[in-house]
């Protein structure tokens, strides 16, 4: 049974109200229709409704809340919209010539490892070293999957098969406590 976005992001900004203040307090409320619009926009792909859920939700973690930045594990911070937008053309501009062709197509599919950035991936949530949570856009049987970009070793693929499986795993992850923690500045912290 799919557990709908609302549902999880509510049992995750509960969970970090209660238990890691410094995180909830650094969410931001929704981007709004304008901001996701001139995304979708820019992708120029369509987006899937579990990431546009999440995305009329909460808009993010501004860089500027390092301290916070974790919601997601290992230590993934979501990334406000408006930096989706910023984050997908400055890799788009190292496209994977192995995967990215003329008019849109690609090489791979949904879900396959490859070694570049592939401009059918949509960067979601960053690390603070610059790796990057995607969902993967490509043809295929895990099209709006989510999988890891490490700039140093390609893509990696994930257990998420989108945006609100991810958001599931991650309510239930926060349930258990020996998987949670929270650090000296009120954030969450992922054992």
């Amino acid at each position: 049974m799919d557990i709908p976005v609302e549902e999880s992001w509510r049992r995750i900004a509960d969970w970090t109200a209660r238990h890691a203040p410094s995180t909830a307090a650094a969410i931001r409320p929704s981007a709004g229709k304008a901001e996701i619009g001139r995304t979708r926009d820019a992708v120029d792909r369509p987006l899937p409704a579990d990431l546009l859920d999440w995305w009329r939700l909460m808009d993010g973690i501004a860089d500027a809340d390092y301290r916070v930045w974790s919601p997601i594990p290992p230590f993934y911070r979501p990334l406000p919209v408006a930096e989706v937008r910023e984050q997908f053309a400055s890799l788009s501009r190292f496209a994977d010539e192995s995967c990215c062709g003329a008019a849109g197509a690609h090489a791979a599919v949904a879900g396959e490892p490859t070694f570049g950035f592939c401009t059918a991936t949509v960067p979601i949530c960053r690390d603070s070293g610059g790796d990057v949570l995607v969902v993967d856009l490509r043809d295929g049987d895990r099209r709006g999957c989510i999988m890891e970009w490490l700039a140093e070793d390609g893509y990696i693929p994930t257990a998420w098969a989108g945006t609100g499986p991810m958001l599931a795993d991650v309510a239930e992850r926060l349930d258990d406590p020996a998987q949670t923690g929270t650090g000296e500045f009120g954030m969450l912290e992922w054992a």
